[in-house]
């Protein structure tokens, strides 16, 4: 130990003895009775340089395994050495990521080690926060159910539904110490081409927003820190491919990405993770603008930013801005990065934001700020009361929500098309199921699934589309399978059904594994498809997506009926019988316009105005057929102060109980700037037996009628313009003077 050191340690040591005495014993930022900001403020008082910039550092679990890549045991000295002398704040599980063997109960102690090291072997016995990516279920954990992907929760259009899922897991990730989760995204999917479309939940601000909100406050309840991610912009990349730079006007900033982000944020969002990329010519992980000047300033947000994986580093490498490392460094936690996601080049990190500060080209003030904020997420998350997880209980706690999860399956399942009611399967006997998608667990899981590109998702509990079927037949009816790769077998059980079930669908990926250009299934999934529509028999087309699909013309000879599952995990094929059967009436409506043609891509039901080619969707935004049928009264609209009112009667005119999701739209008067063709403003979902009616007052409030004024580059934030506004619920219009 150098001199230096021993020096720096003495007088923190004597520094914290004063503190201690000062509070007649205990320190006062160990009391629970203290405010959180005191406590903050006493820790940081005691903390040296080394250990303020500890917190600002977030290092792969692997790294305290093997110093590398390498998975096993956690190493004695390396918990030593980046834990107890270099003060990590932090550890994450990159996908695929975890302890040996991969168990609820192993990753429990895994974290409990961890603490142990920080907690009882570290100076001030700071405990350390345990990150994932916890995005449809606890999916890096293998015996945890696996949920519907974000793009299928928005389908349910249920945020009472999404943010009961949310509860959920987050109860699973306590039970694991894993108390920090790096969701939900609160990008937007409005280009089909990006890798990441999936983990949206959809095209509209408003629909994006609620069911944001919705995960945050179902992760929060159990003291879990939830993460609004990408901040902002990364779901436009140009081209499609994700990362690519992305361009946005202002106003297009204003009114359509930031409100998700400002949902999350009113809803309590403890943490922001950055976009990767870079906006209108900036690295988003370099602007002060986006990171401070807009989120803290116009937005408000007090919390945690965080890198996203190793994206300091890429200022260099991938986006040329910054000239060597400590440029790169200097430029991210000054623009607002508090934490550096720096996976493996730890110490590099630390002794270059040391260098820098030591300088004066970070200010101690700004490392204060950082590592304040770090540790004021501790005390709300309530760890330095409650470090370790229970290890007896994460077994039971993470294995017990397969009915929540086939819930979420049921109400995402979307019915595209239902010709001469193919659906329910009611009058057959023989079901013949054949497809990729039928037996392939993988397919139904998508990525991040145990791993990162979703390769291992076949290790998670759940049924398949065939087993399910299989076990959900009605007495009496028969569930045979053909192998669609051997085509003599499979016309002969196609002769000998009364009917087809054929699951296609995408092979699971992740991030830039996923960008898909053409979006295109393989050639030869289409081929099965034609093959089986020339043979006479109805047919029924399953859909295992993580977004819309573009068909050839030859290929799309529209089967008699189509359903849109997404990406609906472990219980797939269980709510797949039960939707097929006619058990379950389906109530999933589109979160994302489907184009006709990849070609109108980014094609959204909000774009301004066409002009000469009058282009239309294979499928609307918020689309989807029942088993019933609704019809729609407006009775009345007012606009009030602060909100628009519209009271809508609902009906179900069909045979059968279902759901609707009842979708209010305006449309916008002459401004003198353009406006989009329509946007949705409210929407709520009804249940209605045969035959009922019932009366539902929607309420818009007025900032879902803001744009933003002003001429092209307009910097003015989004405001309510006077006019009469044309509002629609299905067909039915009705105009208010809004104010």
């Amino acid at each position: 130990m150098t001199n230096r050191r021993r020096f720096g340690l003495a007088c923190a040591a004597l520094l914290t003895s004063s503190l201690a005495l000062a509070q007649g014993g205990q320190p006062l930022y160990k009391d629970p009775a203290q405010p959180v900001e005191k406590r903050v403020a006493d820790l940081l008082a005691r903390m040296t340089l080394e250990e303020k910039l500890g917190q600002m550092t977030q290092v792969a679990v692997s790294k305290l395994m093997s110093d590398g890549w390498g998975l096993g045991p956690l190493r004695g000295e390396l918990l030593e050495r980046y834990l107890v002398q270099r003060g990590i704040g932090s550890v994450l599980s990159g996908g695929g990521m975890g302890p040996v063997p991969n168990t609820p109960r192993a990753w429990a102690e895994m974290t409990n080690a961890l603490q142990r090291a920080a907690v009882e072997k570290g100076r001030l016995g700071i405990p350390l926060l345990y990150g994932v990516d916890a995005v449809h279920g606890h999916n890096n954990v293998v015996g945890a159910t696996l949920y519907p992907h974000n793009l299928g929760l928005a389908a349910t259009w249920n945020p009472a539904l999404v943010e009961q899922v949310a509860r959920r897991v987050g109860q699973e990730l306590r039970a694991t110490g894993t108390l920090w989760n790096f969701a939900p995204v609160a990008d937007l999917g409005r280009d089909p081409r990006w890798g990441r479309f999936y983990e949206t939940f959809g095209e509209d601000p408003l629909l994006a927003g609620s069911l944001v909100a919705a995960t945050v406050r179902g992760l929060q309840a159990g003291r879990v820190a939830a993460t609004l991610k990408h901040f902002t912009g990364y779901g436009q990349p140009l081209g499609g491919t994700d990362r690519s730079p992305a361009f946005l006007a202002p106003r297009t900033l204003q009114e359509v990405w930031l409100p998700p982000f400002r949902a999350g944020l009113e809803a309590g969002a403890l943490t922001v993770m950055a976009n990767s990329g870079s906006l209108n010519g900036v690295p988003v992980h370099a602007s002060r603008y986006l990171l401070t000047d807009v989120l803290r300033g116009q937005m408000g947000f007090k919390g945690v930013v965080i890198s996203d994986w190793n994206d300091i580093d890429k200022l260099v490498g991938d986006h040329k801005a910054a000239a060597g490392f400590a440029e790169a460094v200097a430029l991210s936690v000054n623009a607002g990065v508090d934490v550096y996601m720096v996976p493996m080049e730890v110490e590099r990190y630390l002794q270059t934001l040391k260098e820098l500060v030591e300088a004066g080209r970070i200010p101690r003030a700004r490392v204060d700020e950082a590592a304040g904020r770090v540790l004021r997420l501790k005390f709300e998350l309530g760890l330095f009361e409650r470090p370790y997880a229970e290890v007896a209980e994460a077994e039971k706690v993470v294995e017990a929500q397969r009915p929540l999860a086939k819930q979420a399956a049921l109400e995402s399942v979307t019915l595209l098309e239902n010709a001469a009611s193919t659906l329910p399967l009611t009058n057959v006997r023989t079901l013949l199921v054949t497809g990729p998608a039928a037996t392939d667990k993988t397919m139904q899981m998508g990525g991040w699934s145990i791993d990162w590109q979703g390769k291992e998702g076949a290790k998670a509990p759940g049924a398949t589309v065939l087993e399910g079927l299989q076990k959900g037949a009605p007495q009496g009816v028969k569930v045979a399978y053909a192998d669609p790769k051997d085509a003599r077998a499979l016309a002969a059980a196609v002769r000998a059904s009364d009917a087809v079930v054929v699951a296609l669908g995408e092979k699971p990926y992740a991030e830039n594994e996923g960008n898909n250009l053409t979006g295109e299934l393989p050639a030869e999934q289409y081929k099965l498809l034609r093959d089986l529509e020339a043979m006479g028999k109805p047919v029924v087309l399953v859909l295992l997506a993580g977004r819309p699909l573009a068909f050839p013309a030859d290929a799309w000879l529209v089967p008699e009926a189509i359903l849109m599952a997404y990406l609906p995990g472990s219980e797939a094929g269980s709510a797949l019988a039960d939707v097929l059967f006619g058990r379950h009436n389906p109530s999933g409506r589109l979160p994302f316009t489907w184009p006709k043609l990849f070609g109108q891509v980014p094609f959204t039901y909000d774009r301004y105005p066409d002009i000469y080619p009058k282009a239309e969707p294979l499928y609307p935004f918020g689309y989807g057929l029942s088993y019933t049928d609704f019809t729609y009264r407006l009775q009345a609209a007012r606009a009030t102060a602060t909100a628009v009112e519209v009271d809508v009667e609902v009906r179900n005119t069909g045979k059968r109980a279902g759901s609707d999701v009842v979708q209010l739209y305006t449309r916008f008067p002459p401004l003198g700037l353009l406006a989009p063709r329509e946007r949705l403003v409210a929407f709520a979902k009804v249940n209605l037996e045969p035959g009922q009616t019932r009366t539902l007052k929607l309420t818009a409030p007025l900032d879902r009628f803001a744009l933003v004024p002003g001429d092209v580059f307009s910097l003015e934030l989004p405001r309510v313009l006077p006019g009469r506004y044309v509002l629609r619920v299905g067909e039915q219009t009705v105009g208010v003077e809004v104010r």
